[in-house]
């Protein structure tokens, strides 16, 4: 099983971190509840955006958005082939759900699960997203983590992410 990282190297497709806001590059946007706060970025180089939760019993719920611009153009259903390794590499990985589908008019696959970290089972849903725009094709990953006991992300969460040319 192929991750996304192994098919880009492959495929000898280089990826550059995007930033909000940088001229040509689609527009990115996660209207998030005013439950999460934004984490410097400094802290996370190359993210486009990183959301937490205030903290519970060591643990964070968390929301990570990056984008990137790929250094030549992909065949996007092999890229989305690769969509699902990673997260079925985790450890003690219980998947709920997986597909490949356009989101809001893009290629995209979509996959959701539990793993184990420590004594934490952790609820995950992972986006991907590839955005033409010009002669460069990004590559969009929404993640949001949570503790599977908690009390759960908001409704609409994961389809709040707007991506627009």
């Amino acid at each position: 099983m192929t991750t996304i990282a192994e098919y880009l190297a492959a495929a000898e497709i280089e990826i550059a971190p995007v930033q909000p806001g940088e001229a040509g590059t689609p527009r990115v946007e996660l209207p998030l509840a005013a439950s999460w706060q934004a984490v410097d970025a400094a802290m996370f180089p190359g993210a486009y955006g990183v959301y937490t939760r205030p903290p519970e019993n060591g643990w964070a719920d968390n929301v990570v958005l990056l984008v990137g611009r790929l250094s030549k153009p992909s065949n996007p259903a092999e890229l989305l082939e690769s969509a699902f390794a990673d997260a079925r590499q985790l450890p003690d990985w219980r998947e709920l759900g997986a597909e490949i589908a356009d989101y809001q008019g893009f290629p995209s696959a979509a996959v959701s699960g539990t793993y184990s970290v420590d004594a934490l089972i952790l609820w995950v849903h992972t986006r991907y997203v590839i955005v033409p725009v010009g002669n460069y094709e990004y590559l969009v990953q929404l993640t949001v983590t949570a503790r599977a006991d908690g009390d759960g992300i908001e409704d609409g969460l994961l389809d709040a992410l707007r991506i627009q040319v």
